[in-house]
């Protein structure tokens, strides 16, 4: 971070040495933006991040008069584009997502190779939206609820296996919560995707997930898979019928969220403005119906309120990580 401090005490300088009159700073950020402001996602296109990403940019485009143009920076379980916005000029003009992974999960996995420090640089802005993983089965296991399927797996102790997208993802670490929650123990399977660990799902290959909501849905409502719960502490707007696992495991609360987050060092009456711009896009019927299709829920947040949930994750995140053992060897 040697390099990232020292460009902050550069700007530090150069903003003592050509310091505005506030009326002045107040009539920048009044005017801003002035030219597209770039949007890192730290995923892919086509995944949910994405997806919530694409719909709020192109609402703040609408609303601030200047284009908010995605930019995906996948890799790393998304610390390559987390990386990439904490390196950012910090001018308004670059901003990103964040997601559970980068800011809950990560800074225990990866701990010290962490190529950003989560909760020093980066200004919070605002959670956008927070969505359920599906805990579904294949139907030929002999459950029809959570407490049937714990009894099943005290009955079988380490014959079942459970699918994820890979070490220390959301989808992983739930696995995870409900063995340690429900002393049961099942194996652990990685896949490259979603869609191919649900594949396996659906043939019978492996036999339960707790997938991100999006991905499983379809296949619930289409019985190829069976529902047994969601993973938040209430249940999805979506799908009432599918109960919580906190009605069985209390305590069980596991979401993947995101949110909104500039490089540290930008401008306090920009952060402010973005901050109400995307307060007011989170509030719109249109865009909270949009995320409502999705499985998604719209979390508008302050500032302060954003920094909070990301502190509560990475502790949440290092208790479940360091139960099960897990580590990042490179």
């Amino acid at each position: 971070m040697k390099r990232s401090i020292t460009r902050r005490a550069a700007l530090g300088l150069v903003g003592g040495a050509f310091a505005t009159p506030l009326i002045a700073r107040s009539g920048w950020a009044q005017a801003y933006p002035t030219k597209p402001v770039t949007v890192i996602i730290p995923f892919g296109a086509g995944g949910t991040t994405d997806l919530i990403g694409r719909i709020i940019c192109e609402k703040l485009s609408q609303r601030m008069g200047k284009s908010f143009v995605i930019e995906n920076r996948a890799g790393a379980g998304g610390n390559t584009g987390v990386a990439a916005l904490a390196h950012a000029t910090p001018d308004g003009y670059t901003i990103g997502m964040t997601t559970v992974a980068t800011h809950g999960i990560n800074p225990n996995l990866f701990k010290d190779k962490l190529p950003f420090k989560a909760l020093e640089d980066f200004e919070f802005l605002s959670l956008a939206s927070s969505q359920p993983n599906f805990m579904c089965c294949h139907p030929s296991l002999p459950a029809q609820n959570v407490a049937e399927f714990i009894a099943y797996l005290k009955a079988n102790p380490g014959k079942e296996t459970f699918a994820s997208s890979g070490l220390g993802t959301s989808i992983h670490l739930c696995g995870e919560l409900f063995m340690q929650l429900a002393g049961v123990k099942m194996q652990h399977v990685t896949y490259r995707s979603s869609g191919a660990l649900m594949q396996d799902v659906i043939s019978g290959n492996v036999k339960i997930t707790f997938d991100n909501f999006t991905s499983p849905y379809p296949h619930y409502k289409a019985g190829t898979v069976r529902g047994l719960a969601v993973t938040t502490m209430q249940r999805a707007k979506i799908a009432p019928e599918i109960p919580a696992l906190s009605e069985t495991l209390p305590g069980f609360d596991i979401a993947s969220w995101n949110g909104f987050l500039a490089p540290k060092g930008t401008p306090k009456e920009i952060c402010d403005r973005l901050v109400a711009e995307l307060q007011a896009v989170l509030k719109d019927p249109s865009v909270t119906s949009r995320f409502e299709e999705l499985g998604a829920a719209a979390t508008p947040s302050s500032a302060e309120e954003a920094r909070a949930k990301s502190t509560a994750e990475i502790a949440k995140f290092k208790d479940i990580i360091e139960k099960a053992g897990i580590s990042i060897q490179n």
